[in-house]
Formats: structure tokens, sequence, C-alpha cells
């Protein structure tokens, strides 16, 4: 695994803090080839093959801890905040831990909520009963302050509670959460958010909260395939190849400019409610030499946000970043601790179903699996 960012609390073997990509590979998984599934918060890394669970970093008021256990059923997904762990099983269900050192797995028991009809009709037309259903977790995000998991029958919970149902003919491709809001893209390539979005990052014109997932009517019509939702900031990739980033654009992490050019004091908007299309620097690959289609070959297809950085990755495998580098969560040398446009880092490996990219709040990893 290559590692860049923040490792004050031995979250990463390795030193206090790394520097550019250093080859570092969380110990407890030196010799596993399976595929490990992966959730960062910026003081602990939560990680997972098979049925077992690792944690390490800090929890238990303890840094450098480490803390493994193993779960009834294969581990389908992870999410991480900075108190607890969720834990999506194989099964559908979905547990709770937190970040102690003698905690146990807690099931968590969802709430449907009655006076939502559900979707499904009898031939008759009368509704069937909520109990007839059978309850299982497909999607799971959290933020430190948001918990979002949607079943497989298209009911949002917020937290346990019941928040929205999505008609039975949509369904989920893809959940994301930052600090305060959640993104979702359904297989049709529509953008739904819901939460805090007083930093713009929900993608609507008026800064405000909603409690249930809302169109981004901006991109409505346009194919999304990737999301991504950072701290307060969001972004999305079309079927195109056009980034858009919208929210809280304090470090950079939009791709736009802080100041209007590097020695004025004049700072640009923090705040962009709405989708910004971003220019896309020229990809730096054989394929962008002499090819007549290099602009499809080089365009973006996968989108990742941390706390305050953005990660591109192209589909000759060149990956860009921009953001707040204060701990080298780029992985770029920058005489700034922010970078205010996509530069390039590096290119991972040309088959790209053997790597995956992971953005923690501080932190970007990347882990090959071949």
């Amino acid at each position: 695994m290559l590692v860049s960012g923040f490792n004050g609390f031995g979250q990463f073997r390795g030193g206090r803090k790394l520097q550019k990509f250093e080859d570092t590979i969380v110990e407890s998984a030196d010799n596993v080839s399976r595929d490990i599934l992966l959730s960062c918060s910026w003081s602990c890394t939560a990680f997972a093959y098979d049925n077992n669970l690792y944690l390490k970093g800090f929890f238990a008021e303890k840094t450098n801890n480490c803390r493994k256990l193993t779960t009834t059923e294969n581990i389908k997904s992870l999410a991480l905040n900075d108190r607890f762990c969720l834990v999506l099983l194989n099964n559908g269900k979905l547990y709770k831990l937190n970040l102690s050192i003698d905690s146990v797995l807690e099931e968590l028991k969802f709430t449907l909520d009655n006076q939502i009809a559900p979707q499904k009709r009898s031939i008759f037309g009368e509704c069937k009963s909520k109990s007839s259903f059978s309850l299982e977790i497909a999607f799971v995000a959290c933020g430190n302050n948001i918990t979002v998991a949607i079943s497989n029958n298209n009911v949002v919970f917020n937290g346990i509670t019941q928040a929205y149902e999505f008609p039975q003919h949509m369904h989920t491709k893809e959940l994301q959460c930052g600090f305060e809001h959640a993104v979702l893209l359904n297989t049709n390539g529509d953008i739904f958010t819901w939460g805090n979005g007083w930093r713009g990052q929900l993608g609507q014109a008026i800064l405000g909260r909603h409690e249930t997932p809302t169109i981004v009517d901006a991109l409505a019509g346009l194919k999304i395939i990737s999301i991504a939702a950072g701290g307060w900031h969001s972004a999305a990739i079309s079927a195109f190849g056009d980034l858009y980033t919208w929210g809280f654009n304090s470090n950079g992490q939009l791709g736009l400019r802080v100041f209007k050019n590097s020695s004025s004091l004049i700072k640009e908007p923090s705040v962009y409610p709405l989708p910004q299309i971003i220019d896309l620097p020229e990809c730096i690959c054989s394929q962008s030499v002499d090819t007549d289609d290099s602009t499809v070959s080089c365009a973006p297809f996968k989108v990742l946000a941390g706390g305050r950085h953005t990660l591109i990755i192209k589909n000759c495998g060149a990956l860009f970043a921009c953001g707040w580098n204060a701990h080298s969560q780029l992985g770029l040398t920058s005489d700034r601790d922010y970078v205010d446009n996509l530069q390039y880092v590096l290119s991972i490996s040309k088959h790209l179903m053997e790597s995956k990219v992971y953005c923690g709040s501080w932190c970007t990893i990347i882990k090959n699996n071949s």
C-alpha cells in the first residue's frame, strides 16, 4: 500500500508523519492477499477482510492502539468516523462498534415510519404491510455528524430512523458522507443530497439544511458516473468526462483559486453553492501524445474526497489532486499548505481493477490488489 498524509497516532506503520507516498503496509495485513476493505478518519484506520476487522490508531484515549475483532459473517463494507465504526455484513445486518478497547459489536435496529406508505401494493391496490418486507441494509456511510443507511428496498435511514423512501424502480449505485451531509448516486446517473448545506455542499441554490434526499437540479439531465463527499464539499464526474465540484473551497479543494492570483491578497469566494465545471489539466501519460482519442482515453472516471482535498483518477491511470496539503495528503511537494488547482501526482497501475484509492480526512491510500 502507498500511504500519504497524517500519521500522528500510528494509524499506519512508519514514522509520525509520512513523506510523499511512502511504501507503507498496514501491519496486520502484510501477508494477506485478499481484497481488503478500508475506511479512515483523521485519527484512526479500520480495515477488514473476510470476517476479520482491525482498528489501528487513536482510540480508547491511547495512540498506536490496535484491536482485532471477528464477525459472524463476512464483511461487506465499513464506515468510520471519530467516535465509532459501522460494519455492514454480507447478510445485510449493520453493526456499530464504539472506538473503545472493550466495546462490542452492537446490531442496529432500524425504525420504519408507518406513516410513509410502502411502494409495493397487492393486485387489488392494497398497501402491503411494512412487516412483510425483509429489511436488509445495502449501503452505509457516515461522517462526524451524520450516519446514513439504505436498505435493499430503497428505504433511507438517517441514523436508525426512516427519513425517506425512494420509488422501487430507483436503485442506489453509490453513497458517500461528508462531515455533515450525504451524497447519493443512483443507477440513472442522478445525484441526491441531504443534511447540512450551510457551506454549499448540497449543490442547492439556497444554503440551508435538507432533512430528506433532494435532487441536484443543476446536474439533472447529465449522467453522473462517480461522486465524492468531502468534509464540506462535494464532487462528481459525468459520463462526458467533466468534473463538477461545489461547496467549501477554503483550501482549494474544489480545484478553484483561493486568491485571484498568487501575489494578490484579494480572495475568491469561499463557498460555491452550485456545481462548478472544473478545467482539467493536460494529462501526463503516453496516451496523451499523438493519440487521436487521447481526450477520451484520459478522461476522469473516478473522484474521491478527503476532509479538505479532492482526487481524480483518469482512465490512463493518472492521479491528480488538489486541496489541503499540510500533512502531505496530496502526495505533492508544495511551498504552501494547499494546492488550489489539480496537479499531477503519479500514475497508478495500468490495470486499474488491481488498484483501489481511498481518501481519509487527512490522508490518501493507494492499494494494489494484485
